[in-house]
């Protein structure tokens, strides 16, 4: 009994946590990628404390995220793999940096996919350039809870804006 319940939530392959959880209104799921186990926590529980966001999936470097997004290999089932509302991406990362996954979702056209950046920079060129290459919007990291709080209702009404645009 506990291996199924194991399975049904938890994915063994690559990086992260898979919810099958069914949508209902209002419900927006998201996409963290983040190298750094302790900030995906952070993020994690502040994700929990939402009634509109639900973690559908973690990565911990920006070459996986685009492997899922774009669908290759173990990820091109999109009943197991949808395509989140969010995607919450660090810019610091092995393999390929959030600034390298901005440049390449540009090609992917997800028109009313949120790419928010939280990151540990908060120096102006990191911002300038994430929101010039796409980015809808720029957090800093905080373990503050309500800081973090505050970032989770700005990324709620930012995916509510988005969605209801043509």
């Amino acid at each position: 009994m506990l291996l199924i319940f194991i399975l049904i939530f938890y994915d063994i392959r690559p990086t992260g946590y898979v919810i099958k959880i069914p949508m209902r209104g209002g419900k927006y799921t998201v996409f963290l990628v983040d190298d750094s186990v302790d900030d995906r926590l952070f993020m994690r529980m502040a994700l929990e404390r939402s009634s509109k966001l639900v973690l559908i999936r973690e990565a911990s470097d920006g070459q996986e995220a685009l492997d899922y997004l774009r669908g290759n290999d173990l990820f091109n089932d999109r009943q197991l793999y949808p395509l989140p509302d969010i995607l919450l991406l660090d810019l610091k990362m092995p393999k390929k940096n959030g600034f390298d996954v901005l440049k390449e979702l540009k090609e992917l056209h997800f028109k009313t996919m949120v790419a928010a950046i939280i990151s540990g920079s908060n120096l102006k060129e990191d911002v300038t350039k994430s929101l010039a290459l796409g980015a809808d919007a720029y957090f800093t990291k905080t373990a503050e809870r309500i800081e973090q709080e505050a970032m989770v209702k700005s990324i709620e009404a930012l995916v509510e804006k988005k969605q209801s645009s043509p």
